[in-house]
Parts: structure tokens; sequence; C-alpha cells
């Protein structure tokens, strides 16, 4: 059976809230997937997301923020005047960046790692979501694994491959985007781009005063 959907009201935000709050798996609106929205504190509801997607669960997940300077609450880096640069460029936005973790980040996200992939969106409903919750949440596409490959995953597709294992849908209008986020990472001596998204590896060199990004 679908799970139930959600508008998004002021009244269906705080159910939403609730659930994930309570250790709930819920769909929610991103700036690129509908994605499977849970408490990063929360185990068991980080299990039942892999368990979802047929994923991995030694892949670590991505923790999104809803203020981007607090990115040092949760990361460090050899360079924060850069990750302030592309911080000040694409926040909130369809970027991810990966960054070596601070203690603060729940060990069962990063799968035991060392880095974490923070992200800071932009999408509206997911921003009322986020201050409702008011802590960082992890989202993970919502697909079945290997099945979405080079496509967005939309509300049909998400309610085809998930829709009966998750508590609710929350409703929320799309960004815009073609392509899932552009993904960089700065823990290694040269910046490197892991997934090519709508933010190209030009933009990102424009938003650091050329600084070169490997692909």
């Amino acid at each position: 059976m679908t799970a139930t959907r959600l508008e998004p009201t002021a009244a269906g935000i705080a159910t939403a809230a609730d659930c994930i709050l309570d250790g709930g798996v819920i769909v929610a609106p991103s700036d690129t997937n509908l994605a499977l929205t849970l408490d990063p504190w929360n185990e068991a509801a980080i299990e039942r997301a892999f368990r979802i997607k047929n994923r991995a669960p030694t892949d670590p997940l991505t923790l999104f923020i809803r203020e981007p300077a607090d990115w040092r609450a949760w990361a460090t880096a050899d360079q924060p005047d850069v990750v302030d640069d592309l911080v000040d460029a694409f926040w909130p936005g369809p970027l991810n960046i990966v960054l070596s973790k601070t203690d603060a980040v729940p060990d069962r996200v990063v799968a035991g790692g060392e880095t974490v992939a923070l992200g800071c969106l932009g999408n509206p409903t997911w921003r009322e979501l986020s201050a409702a919750v008011d802590q960082p949440l992890c989202m993970t596409s919502a697909n079945l694994t290997g099945e979405a490959d080079g496509q967005l995953v939309d509300l049909d597709l998400a309610i085809e491959q998930v829709g009966d294992c998750v508590d609710y849908i929350l409703d929320g209008e799309a960004r815009g985007t073609t392509q899932s986020s552009t993904i960089v990472d700065l823990t290694g001596p040269t910046p490197a781009v892991l997934r090519h998204g709508d933010i190209t590896a030009s933009d990102l060199a424009a938003a650091v005063d050329g600084l070169a990004f490997e692909s």
C-alpha cells in the first residue's frame, strides 16, 4: 500500500517532522531527486533506508544542514576559505561537499569513515521541514539502487519503487535541475569533482578564483 501523501502545509510538514524524529523514513523533495529522508542519529532508521533501497550498508550518507555557515560544526578543511567560497556561491543549492568530519557527525552516517558529505538545500518545502526538525537530516534518493541511473527520481518513480516502504510522502515543488547534485571532494591534495551535475567544474573554478578541479 502506497504511503500517505502529505501536502507541504504547516500541518503536513509538522506530521513529516514528527515522523522523522520518531524514527520514521519519509520521501521528501530536495533540489534534485526526491529522497528518503531520516534522522541521522537514529541507526534503525538508517538501516531501514538501506533495506528500502537494497543499498550496501557500508555506504556513507549525505548530511544536509539548513544554514550554510554551519558547515564548521560538522566538518573541517585545510583550506576553509575555499569551502566558504563554494558555500557562498552555491548554497543553498545542488552541491555536496566532502570534507573531514568533526566528532559531531554520527559514525553510522559516514559508515565509520573520516569524511562527511555535506549539503544545504534551497527547496522551500525541505527548508521548512529542516526548520521543523531543527537538526540536520540524512537523505538518499528515493529509488532502488541501480534502477534510476541517469535520471532524476520524480514522484512517479519514487512511488513505484519505494512508495509502499516508507511512512509518508511529502509533496513539494521541483527545483528545475536536470541532473543529480554535483559532488566535490576537498579532502585530497587537489579538489576533485566526484559527480557532475548542473554545477560544472568551470562554475566551481570561477567561484574560487580559478582553482582547478580534477574530474
